[in-house]
């Protein structure tokens, strides 16, 4: 298969950091068809690209990476057969995208979706990420809803989900992707567990290993622990929405979620991590919200 790649970003305000992401790009030894780049309010007037690869820039009014995604994705190239989405502080490493094309060019017809592998760990990552982190569990969703992180993986592996802003599909067999569905929320917290599990009825999805990339730290400036309380429970409400889709009963849901959130709880007091306890209390609160069946 003669691939051509058009390349997705969707990007909010950290427009440094969308100049590193675009650098990294045209630093790469095969390039892509495009570059298409979404925003949610008119930072790119801002940005100047001097790049000799055809980018394609609009705005969103809607604060949501999904509604963003299905406005590139709609403005395509028409020739265009694998997308990859990317989000506005991903890193390409060398040769990142030849070694994207060569996985997918000895893939067969059961393969839809590879996804990047990131290399760097973030701090911010969770404890039971921690506990699991070296499992063979990695890229699994387990049937309790969650879904097992995989970073800097050694070979390439087989997984039932891929990281919505890590990953490549290819076009002719997701063409339903136009009609991609999305919550109106500001952060469609599951939409890549979602999206995989739908498609990978009777199909394949890969993470390969040596298509590398670092994720840059977000750079916060003040703690808005009410977004972070809404942002737990909104992960709560997701979560039980996939259980309930794909695995069918709740049960398992009820008997380890608490429990596990709690351990994560204890783990942010211990390391002193008030982002995470505040994002943990908002989960626990998922739990006792009445509309959330």
């Amino acid at each position: 298969m003669d691939i051509k790649i058009s390349i997705v970003i969707t990007a909010r305000n950290y427009s440094q950091n969308l100049l590193k992401t675009i650098r990294s790009i045209n630093n790469q030894n095969f390039k892509p068809k495009e570059i298409i780049i979404v925003s949610n309010n008119y930072i790119l007037q801002d940005l100047n690209f001097d790049n000799k690869i055809k980018i394609k820039k609009f705005t969103s009014k809607i604060k949501n990476q999904v509604f963003q995604r299905n406005i590139a994705i709609n403005n395509l190239s028409k020739d265009t057969n694998i997308i990859l989405q990317i989000d506005d502080r991903i890193i390409l490493r060398a040769k990142c995208l030849h070694e994207l094309n060569k996985f997918w060019k000895k893939t067969d017809k059961s393969v839809i979706g590879v996804g990047l592998n990131q290399v760097n760990r973030l701090k911010d990552t969770s404890f039971l990420t921690h506990l699991i982190r070296d499992s063979k569990l990695k890229g699994m969703v387990l049937a309790n809803g969650m879904n097992i992180d995989y970073f800097n993986a050694k070979k390439d592996f087989e997984v039932m989900w891929l990281k919505g802003g890590l990953s490549s599909w290819k076009v002719d067999k997701n063409t339903k992707i136009k009609n991609r569905q999305y919550p109106f929320w500001s952060w469609s917290v599951f939409e890549d567990v979602d999206f995989s599990l739908d498609k990978k009825k009777n199909t394949k999805l890969f993470v390969a290993h040596k298509a590398k990339i670092d994720i840059l730290k977000k750079k916060i400036k003040n703690i808005n622990f009410k977004e972070l309380l809404y942002k737990g429970s909104l992960f709560t409400y997701a979560q039980k929405l996939i259980v309930k889709k794909y695995f069918r009963t709740t049960i398992f849901f009820y008997l380890t979620m608490p429990f596990l959130i709690f351990l994560n709880l204890i783990f942010s007091i211990l390391t002193y991590n008030r982002t995470s306890f505040f994002y943990n209390l908002g989960r626990i609160k998922g739990f006792f919200i009445i509309n959330f069946n």
